[in-house]
C-alpha cells in the first residue's frame, strides 16, 4: 500500500494538571498522578514523537509546573543523553488554571493546523476536548479520577503511535474511530456534551463538582456501558451492557436500593462500591430526542456536576453518533508491524 509522507506534520499535548485531583480522593480509595509523573509521561511521549519525525508540539502554558518541568527535562535529556526532541512551542494564551485553558488551548491548536491531539486527564479533561477538537483526532490517554473513555496505555507507544498517524504512516481511516456522545440542549441552545454518562440529580447546586451520593442522582444516560468500568456507566454496564461499537445507548430511571426493578452493586467511584435502585432500563436510539420531567435539579457529564436547571427551563438530551474522532493505538502499531513500517531503513523513523 502506498503511503504519503506528511512532511512538517504538529501534535497538540493536552496534560491536565488537575486530573485525578477531585473530592473523590477524598471520599474513596481514588489515586492522582503527581505533576513529576505526568511530566514524565509527556516526556515518553515527546520521545516517541521525536524518532517518527514530528518537529512540534504545542502545549499550554500552565502555571502548575508540567510546561515548565518538560523544558528542564528536555534540557537535561538533550545534554545528558543526546535525546532528540521535537520544538515544544507554548501556546499564546492567558492561564486561568480552570477548564478554560483547554478549551482555548484546543481551539488554538486547531487553528495551528495539528495533525492530532494527544489528552492526558480522565473522562472530564477528554469531554472538552472533544467539544472544541472538531474532527481533528484524539488520543487518549487516562490519567484522571475517574478513566472509562481514556484507557492506560504506556506513552512511549503512544507517542510512536501519534507519530504514525500524524506522519500519515497509517492513514487515518484505518487509525481512528468515530464516537458516540449525549448532547444537552437548554431552551434551544446545544449547551455541552457528554462522551461516557450523563446523570440528574435533584441537587439544587453545582458545588463540588464530582457527584458521589447515589441517593440524589435519578436518572442515568449512558453512551456505552462496559462491565468493568469506573463510574457511574458501571451501573449500566453491570445490568445491560453496551459496546463502544453499538449504534445504541442507554437510559437508566433510579430509585432508592431495595426499590425498582432491581438493586445492583456498582463502582461508581475507585473503591466507592454501592448499592443502586434501578426502577427502569430503556434503549437509547440514534437522535431520539428525550424532554425532561424533573422539575429543579443539576445536570451532570461525566461525572461532573455542569447546569442547574429549573421548571422555566427545557431540557433536552439526545444520542449523537457523530462524535469526536480517537486513535487506536493497538490498531495502529498492529498495522505497523504488518507492514514492516519499523523496518529498517523507513521513511518515517529518524535514522
Amino acid at each position: 500500500m502506498d503511503r504519503k509522507v506528511v512532511d512538517n506534520a504538529t501534535v497538540g499535548i493536552i496534560a491536565n494538571p488537575a486530573s485525578g485531583q477531585d473530592i473523590r480522593r477524598l471520599i474513596s480509595a481514588a489515586s492522582g498522578l503527581s505533576i513529576a509523573e505526568k511530566t514524565n509521561i509527556v516526556r515518553r511521549l515527546c520521545l516517541g514523537l521525536w524518532i517518527l519525525g514530528i518537529d512540534r508540539v504545542y502545549m499550554i502554558p500552565d502555571q502548575s509546573g508540567i510546561a515548565g518541568s518538560l523544558l528542564r527535562s528536555r534540557d537535561q535529556g538533550v545534554a545528558a543523553l543526546d535525546e532528540g526532541w521535537p520544538e515544544i512551542e507554548l501556546l499564546d494564551m492567558p492561564v486561568e488554571e480552570k477548564a478554560i485553558d483547554t478549551l482555548r488551548a484546543v481551539e488554538l491548536m486547531v487553528r495551528s493546523g495539528v495533525r492530532l491531539i494527544i489528552v492526558l486527564g480522565g473522562d472530564g479533561t477528554h469531554r472538552l476536548v472533544a467539544n472544541a477538537c472538531g474532527n481533528i483526532p484524539i488520543v487518549a490517554l487516562s490519567t484522571g479520577t475517574n478513566n472509562t473513555f481514556p484507557h492506560f496505555q504506556e506513552a512511549t507507544i503512544v507517542g510512536l503511535a501519534a507519530g504514525l498517524v500524524a506522519r500519515g504512516a497509517v492513514p487515518l481511516s484505518e487509525a481512528t474511530r468515530r464516537n458516540k456522545v449525549l448532547r444537552v440542549e437548554i431552551n434551544g441552545l446545544c449547551k455541552d456534551l457528554a462522551l461516557v454518562d450523563l446523570c440528574l440529580t435533584d441537587e439544587l447546586w453545582i458545588g463540588s463538582r464530582a457527584i458521589w451520593k447515589p441517593e440524589r442522582v435519578k436518572e442515568l444516560f449512558v453512551t456505552f456501558a462496559e462491565p468493568d468500568a469506573i463510574g457511574w456507566s458501571s451501573v449500566a454496564g453491570l445490568i445491560n451492557p453496551i459496546s463502544r461499537e453499538s449504534d445504541q445507548g442507554l437510559h437508566l430511571t433510579l430509585c432508592p436500593p431495595g426499590e425498582g426493578q432491581l438493586t445492583i452493586y456498582a463502582p461508581i467511584a475507585p473503591g466507592l462500591i454501592l448499592p443502586i435502585g434501578v426502577e427502569n432500563v430503556q434503549i437509547l436510539k440514534p437522535l431520539e430526542t428525550l424532554s425532561l420531567d424533573m422539575p429543579r435539579g443539576v445536570i451532570a457529564l461525566d461525572g461532573e456536576r455542569e447546569f442547574a436547571f429549573s421548571q422555566k427551563d427545557k431540557i433536552k438530551i439526545w444520542l449523537d453518533l457523530d462524535g469526536p474522532l480517537t486513535v487506536d493505538v493497538p490498531k495502529v502499531m498492529q498495522i505497523a508491524a504488518e507492514r514492516g513500517i519499523f523496518n529498517y531503513p523507513s521513511p518515517y523513523i529518524r535514522s
